[in-house]
């Protein structure tokens, strides 16, 4: 892992596949909580090699008893929650395939980038399971979920983008770049602002419409009087560059 500035950076290193295993769930959930002690407002993760990550290593899956599965689940959520969780933004920068739990590490993330060559799929249905249910149809629609999730299909990166699964294509060897600098626009915005955006966006999700826009004033209302907002509107009228510090 590598910190610059407000901006780190993830590299899943198990190769070949970079498979998701108890050694990878404890590096991203013990280097998300020094990311987050040390400040950092958005994190770019991606893999090593040909995988960002082809999900969970099924010799593993195939010795798990009926006592284990529940661990073995909980063990795999706490690691996509921790992603959605993380105060800043977290940005998955796709640079081989993602697969299985792969591609719900990359659903996890806030924003997700990925190299021409990616592929993406949730392959549940292809070994007798589900996979993503919860995640896709939130990112991508129902319709989209429904397709990927019924056949198992994998996507390159060009049909992700069309499908809204990405927000952007990059060549292999521009990836890390434009992670980057995607990494830094939403560095460079109120950090008080960025999270309660994620809460919102995530909480009126479940909300009727009304409920929704009361929870968004009330929201409004609070980071109106913060100190960040307060320096947005200075260096508005100072014509300079606001300088944010989560206040």
């Amino acid at each position: 892992m590598s910190v610059d500035g407000l901006v780190a950076t993830l590299t899943l290193d198990a190769p070949p596949l970079n498979l998701l295993g108890d050694s990878m769930r404890r590096t991203i959930l013990e280097s998300l909580a020094d990311f987050r002690a040390r400040g950092v407002r958005a994190v770019i993760l991606t893999g090593r090699g040909r995988a960002f990550c082809a999900g969970a290593d099924l010799r593993d899956e195939a010795k798990l008893t009926a006592d284990d599965v529940q661990a073995f689940l909980d063990a795999d959520e706490a690691v996509f929650a921790a992603l959605a969780d993380f105060p800043g933004a977290t940005i998955a920068a796709i640079n081989g395939y993602a697969y299985g739990g792969g591609f719900e590490l990359a659903l996890a993330c806030d924003i997700r980038l990925a190299a021409r060559t990616a592929t993406l799929a949730g392959v549940g249905v292809t070994i007798g399971l589900t996979v993503s249910t919860a995640r896709l149809a939130r990112v991508a629609g129902e319709a989209v979920a429904l397709d990927l999730l019924l056949t198992g299909r994998a996507v390159s990166a060009n049909d992700a983008l069309a499908l809204g699964l990405v927000s952007a294509v990059a060549e292999p060897e521009a990836l890390a770049a434009e992670a980057q600098r995607w990494a830094e626009v939403v560095a460079s915005r109120a950090p008080l602002s960025v999270r309660a955006n994620k809460v919102a966006l995530r909480h009126c999700a479940r909300l009727p419409i009304a409920d929704a826009v009361g929870y968004e004033r009330g929201e409004w209302a609070r980071l109106q009087r913060t100190r960040d907002h307060k320096e947005a509107l200075e260096a508005f009228f100072a014509k300079r560059p606001p300088v944010f510090r989560g206040e």
